[in-house]
């Protein structure tokens, strides 16, 4: 029986199906970053024009708020009755 195997009993299968779709998800987020950092900012803006630039700062924005809320949630807070819901 393979290690793979003795976590498969673990938890329920169904699971299984959600967590590997978050790790995929989590290696394209760590891809995306260390492309985006490999750049400096202002040499990535220059690049863009101004809807672009917006664009990307809504993005960045956007991801880094979702990141946050996760790990309230990972740490047990729940991010509905934390107080960064009234900044969003």
């Amino acid at each position: 029986m393979s290690e793979d195997d003795n976590n498969m009993e673990e938890y329920p299968t169904e699971i299984h199906d959600y967590l590997a779709a978050f790790e995929k998800s989590l290696g394209s987020v760590d891809e995306m970053l260390k492309t985006m950092m490999s750049v400096s900012r202002s040499e990535l803006l220059q690049k863009l024009d101004p809807l672009e630039q917006a664009k990307l700062d809504l993005v960045s924005a956007y991801t880094l708020n979702s990141m946050f809320w996760v790990y309230l949630a990972t740490q047990g807070i729940n991010p509905k009755e934390h107080p960064v819901k009234q900044e969003l």
